[in-house]
């Protein structure tokens, strides 16, 4: 079954079909899963190994999912994702880095993503009060351990 990919601005969804859209590292990381999916719907955690694509590993974030409650928790955070957002989440979940309406924003963000599991692009702008605002694009890409339920997210952030 081939899936669209999403692109989120501004709080709205909108299919994005055109993968030039889509800011270096971040079609290098979709090639990448869809070489490990070999034909499944989603690769296994198991096939992923960061050290076969080191170029994109500053870039790339990994995540486990827990369900009751809905979560993510951070297993890796590459050092660009780190320098940009200012703060290592390595080991932290949303629910420990998020609170109020953004804590919302990110779980319902994550329920749409694990309720068609595919790949994901979401984009937008990064607003801190310190430094401005960033544009930003990332995708999402589903990892399951019985290639059924998400168990597992790869991720990649660009800042065009």
């Amino acid at each position: 079954m081939e899936r669209k990919l999403m692109l989120l601005v501004e709080g709205g969804l909108t299919p994005l079909t055109d993968l030039d859209a889509l800011t270096p590292p971040l079609p290098q990381l979709i090639a990448y899963w869809e070489r490990k999916r070999a034909g499944r719907a989603m690769p296994a955690p198991a096939d992923i190994d960061p050290t076969d694509i080191p170029r994109l590993l500053p870039y790339m974030a990994i995540a486990d999912i827990t369900y009751e409650p809905l979560d993510m928790r951070y297993r890796l955070m590459g050092t660009r994702l780190v320098e940009m957002g200012g703060v290592d989440r390595t080991g932290t979940s949303i629910r420990e880095g998020h609170s109020g309406e953004r804590l919302e924003e990110r779980l319902a963000a994550l329920q749409r993503m694990l309720a068609s599991p595919g790949p994901v692009a979401l984009g937008g702008r990064l607003d801190w009060l310190d430094r401005g605002y960033r544009k930003f694009q990332c995708v999402h890409l589903p990892l399951s351990a019985d290639g059924e339920k998400v168990t597992r997210l790869v991720a990649a952030y660009a800042f065009p």
